[in-house]
C-alpha cells in the first residue's frame, strides 16, 4: 500500500528521494482524506516502537495488525435509519448483514421486532422514500416512478411513472403531492394524483454547471396570504467562478494525469422561488431573490418555513464565523427583521443547525452564547429571549415536538464523557432525563405520531446500533445487533477515565489511559500519545471512537507492553466555547501544553518511563504530532505523523472555511505571523527524534505539497526522518 523511504541530510533535492510510489487507486480515490488513514500500516506501529529502540514482547497477541487493517469485516458499516412509518410501525434502515462493506436495506416493526431484507440492494434501494400514505417515490433504472402500497407489498412497481428519460434522474424528495428531484444537477418538479395523472414537468434551475450549483433549503406547501401559490422553495444559487482552480495530480496510470478541482468562496444568491398552477396539468414559477438588510457577507447555515407557510427564519453567520444572526422573513409583505444576534471575539462551531420554528411565534435554536452550546427561544419579533436548556453542558442534537410542547436534545448534562437524551418543556424549560446509559447517543429523531425517539447507540467495545425509546411507557429496546462476529470475539483492551489539570493555567483535562492486560504498577512502561483528529472533535466518551482504526490500534499498543494516553485537548468538542477557542489563532500550542501535563501526570503515578515518550495522529493529530516533534524534542523521541497539515498558509487556500475562522484573512487581515507561529514548517529544523510522516498523494483536503514542502525542508537542515507515501 505504501513505498517506505528513509530520508536523510545526505539528499540534496527530494526529487532524489521520492521514487517509485505505490497508490492504491481505489482506496485513495474514495474519500480524498481519510483513505490516507489506511496507509497507517503494520510498518508505521513497528517503525515507532523501533525507533524507540525498545524491545517487543514476545506473547501471544489477541489483536494483530492484519486484523485490524481488514476494516469492513472488523466493524462494518453501522446501521443507519432512514424513514419512519408510524402507522405501520415500521422503520427503514440500511445495513451491512454480510460483513464486506457493501449497505442494504432492511424494515422491521419496532414494536414487536423483526426484520425484512429487501432483494434489491442496488440505485432503488438507495433511491427512495416512504410516504405517510404507505405509497413511495422509487427510482428504477434512473427514472422516477410511484411505488403503491410499497409499505406492504415490499417490492418496487412501476405504477406511476414521472419521467421517461435518457439521463439519470436522483435525489427525490416529497412534499404532498409533488416529487422534487435532480437531473444533470438541476432541480425539477412534477405534480402527480392516486388516478395516475401527472402535471407537465417544471424545471425549477437551469444553469447548474461546473460553475453553478444549488441546494433546495427548505420548502412548504401552506401559504398564508398566497391562496393562489401550489408550493413555495427556498434556494440557495452557487456562483464557483471565482474560486480558486488547484490541480491535482494522479499518478496511477501510465502517464500522470491531473484532475481540477476548485476551492474558496462561492458567490451566493438566495431564491424565493413561489409555485403556481396553470390550468390542469401545468405548473409556472415566479422567482424572487432574498437580499440581507445590511452589506456584510453571509453564510446561510440554515432556513425554515413558519408552520402556516407566512414567514421564513434564516440563521446566518459571517464568513469569519465572528458574527451570528437571525432573521424572519416575512413573505406577504417581503419584509425582513433581525431578531438576534451575537459576536464571538473567535469564532462559531456550528453543531447540529437546530433552528426551528416552534409555532408560528416563537422559534428555538441553538447558540454558544452562555458559554456551551445550549438550546434558546425567542419571539419572531425579537423580543422573550430565554434559555430552554440551561446549563454546564453540551447539546449535540435535538429534535422538536410542537404539540406536546416539547424538545427532545442529546447532551453530556451530568459527565463531558456521557451522552444521554433528555426532555425540555419549552414553556418552563423543565428538564427530564430519559435514558441513563453509559455511552454515546447520536442521530435523534421523532416519529410522527410523537410516541417513540430513534436514535443510534455506542459504548467503548461496542458499535452503533439502532434503539428506540418509547415516550409513553420509558421503554429503551435495541433495535439491530449487526456488530461483525470477529469485532465481538476479540478482547478489546478498554480504556480508564483520568483526569488531570494543565500546569499553565490550571484547566481541568479529560483522558483516556490505555494500560497492557498485565499492568504491573511497579513498572515504568514506554508511553504513546494518541492525538485525535479534526481539533473539534471530541473522542474521550464511553462511546464508540469516531476513530476506530486508533482504537484498535491502542489495544495493539498496549499488548507490545506500552502504555497510551488519548486526551481531548483544548480545542476538543464537549467543554464548552472557551475551551475550545483557547487555540484561537495559536494552534499548536495549548494542545501540547495539555498533553505534557497529562504526560507529568501519569510520570507522577510512577509507571511511565518519561524517557520513552512517542506521539502519533493523522490529520490535525498528524499536525500535532509534528509541533510536538519540532518544539519539544527533549520530551518526544519518536512521532508517527499520518496526512498532516505543516504549513496553515497551504491549508488556507484548500479550506477557507476552516483557516479563515481559526487566523483571520491572510490576503486581507495582518495575520500572517498566526499562520506562520502555528505551523510546523517554521520550526522543522528543530527535529531530534525519530520521525515517520506519512501522506497520499490524491489528497484533496490537506494537499501533498505540505508533505514535499516540508520534506524538503528537513533535508536542507540535514534531518533524518522517514517518509511512507
Amino acid at each position: 500500500m505504501a513505498t517506505s523511504i528513509t530520508l536523510s541530510g545526505k539528499e540534496k533535492k527530494l526529487k532524489n528521494c521520492i521514487i517509485n510510489p505505490v497508490l492504491n487507486e481505489a482506496k485513495l480515490r474514495e474519500g480524498s482524506h481519510r483513505p490516507i488513514f489506511l496507509i497507517f500500516s503494520g510498518k508505521v506501529v513497528s517503525l515507532l516502537f523501533f525507533l524507540m529502540t525498545l524491545p517487543l514482547i514476545s506473547f501471544s497477541q489477541e489483536v494483530t495488525l492484519e486484523y485490524i487493517f481488514q476494516d469492513t469485516a472488523i466493524i462494518n458499516p453501522r446501521p443507519s435509519l432512514k424513514f419512519i412509518h408510524t402507522d405501520s410501525k415500521k422503520i427503514y434502515y440500511y445495513a451491512d448483514d454480510d460483513y464486506d462493506g457493501m449497505l442494504s436495506l432492511f424494515d422491521m416493526n419496532y414494536e414487536t421486532g423483526g426484520n425484512f431484507k429487501y432483494s434489491d440492494t442496488g440505485e432503488s434501494a438507495s433511491e427512495f422514500i416512504v410516504m405517510p400514505d404507505g405509497n413511495a417515490v422509487t427510482i428504477i433504472n434512473g427514472d422516477v416512478y410511484i411505488t403503491n402500497d410499497f409499505v406492504n407489498s415490499r417490492s418496487y412497481t412501476k405504477d406511476i411513472r414521472l419521467t421517461e428519460t435518457d439521463k439519470y434522474e436522483y435525489s427525490p424528495q416529497v412534499i404532498n403531492n409533488f416529487v422534487i428531484f435532480r437531473r444533470s444537477g438541476n432541480y425539477y418538479l412534477i405534480r402527480y394524483d392516486s388516478t395516475k395523472s401527472k402535471s407537465n414537468e417544471l424545471a425549477i434551475t437551469t444553469d447548474e454547471s461546473d460553475s453553478v450549483s444549488y441546494q433546495v433549503i427548505d420548502m412548504t406547501d401552506k401559504f398564508k396570504g398566497d391562496q393562489n401559490c401550489v408550493l413555495r422553495l427556498f434556494v440557495a444559487r452557487y456562483d464557483n467562478t471565482t474560486k480558486r482552480q488547484l490541480v491535482f495530480p494522479d499518478y496511477n496510470d501510465k502517464f500522470v494525469k491531473a484532475e481540477t478541482k476548485k476551492r474558496g468562496i462561492s458567490n451566493v444568491k438566495l431564491l424565493d422561488i413561489s409555485i403556481y398552477q396553470k390550468g390542469k396539468d401545468s405548473l409556472y414559477k415566479i422567482v424572487n431573490e432574498f437580499n440581507y438588510p445590511d452589506s456584510q457577507r453571509y453564510s446561510t447555515t440554515y432556513a425554515e418555513y413558519s408552520p402556516d407557510g407566512s414567514k421564513l427564519l434564516l440563521d446566518i453567520e459571517t464568513m469569519d464565523r465572528h458574527s451570528r444572526k437571525l432573521f424572519i422573513y416575512d413573505i406577504p409583505s417581503k419584509s425582513v427583521k433581525e431578531i438576534y444576534s451575537e459576536t464571538d471575539p473567535a469564532w462559531y462551531e456550528r453543531h447540529s443547525n437546530s433552528t426551528v420554528f416552534i409555532d408560528d411565534k416563537t422559534v428555538l435554536f441553538e447558540s454558544e452564547v452562555s458559554g456551551y452550546n445550549n438550546l434558546h427561544k425567542v419571539n419572531i419579533d425579537g423580543t422573550g429571549f430565554a434559555s430552554v436548556t440551561p446549563g454546564q453542558y453540551t447539546v449535540l442534537t435535538s429534535v422538536v415536538d410542537r404539540a406536546a410542547g416539547k424538545v427532545y436534545f442529546v447532551a453530556n448534562a451530568e459527565v463531558p464523557y456521557n451522552y444521554n437524551i433528555y426532555s425540555a418543556d419549552i414553556a418552563s424549560s423543565n428538564i427530564t432525563k430519559l435514558t441513563n446509559a453509559e455511552g454515546d447517543v447520536e442521530d435523534l429523531k421523532i416519529s410522527r405520531d410523537g410516541n417513540y425517539l430513534f436514535y443510534s447507540h455506542s459504548y467503548l467495545n461496542k458499535p452503533n446500533e439502532l434503539y428506540s425509546y418509547s415516550l409513553q411507557t420509558g421503554e429503551e429496546k435495541q433495535l439491530t445487533n449487526t456488530a461483525s462476529p470477529k469485532f465481538t470475539a476479540i478482547e478489546w483492551n478498554l480504556p480508564e477515565h483520568i483526569t488531570f489539570t494543565n500546569e499553565e493555567d490550571g484547566q481541568l483535562i479529560y483522558g483516556f489511559v490505555y494500560k497492557p492486560k498485565n499492568f504491573n504498577p511497579k513498572k515504568k512502561y514506554p508511553l504513546i500519545c494518541f492525538v485525535h483528529g479534526a481539533g473539534y472533535l471530541q473522542n474521550v466518551t464511553n462511546g464508540f471512537s469516531p476513530y476506530r482504526d486508533n482504537f484498535m490500534v491502542n489495544t495493539f499498543i498496549t499488548q507490545n507492553d506500552f502504555v497510551v494516553l488519548d486526551i481531548d485537548f483544548r480545542g476538543s468538542l464537549g467543554y464548552g466555547k472557551e475551551f475550545r477557542n483557547k487555540t484561537y489563532r495559536n494552534l499548536g500550542y495549548w494542545e501540547i501544553s495539555d498533553y505534557i501535563s497529562g504526560i507529568n501526570f501519569l510520570d507522577a503515578k510512577g509507571y511511565i518511563n518519561k524517557d520513552k515518550v512517542g506521539i502519533y495522529g493523522g490529520s490535525y493529530g498528524g499536525f500535532t504530532t509534528l509541533m510536538a516533534m519540532f518544539k519539544h524534542p527533549e520530551l518526544f523521541k519518536a512521532g508517527v505523523s499520518l496526512r498532516a497539515v505543516s504549513n496553515w498558509k497551504n491549508y488556507y487556500y484548500s479550506n477557507y472555511w476552516y483557516t479563515l475562522a481559526r487566523f483571520g484573512d491572510l490576503e486581507t487581515e495582518d495575520v500572517a505571523e498566526y499562520y506562520e507561529q502555528s505551523s510546523p514548517y517554521t520550526f522543522a529544523e528543530n527535529l531530534q527524534g525519530h520521525l515517520l510522516m506519512t501522506h497520499g498523494m490524491l489528497d484533496d483536503n490537506v494537499f501533498f505539497q505540505d508533505m514535499v514542502q516540508l520534506t524538503q525542508k528537513l533535508i536542507d537542515n540535514k534531518k533524518d526522518f522517514e517518509v511512507m507515501i
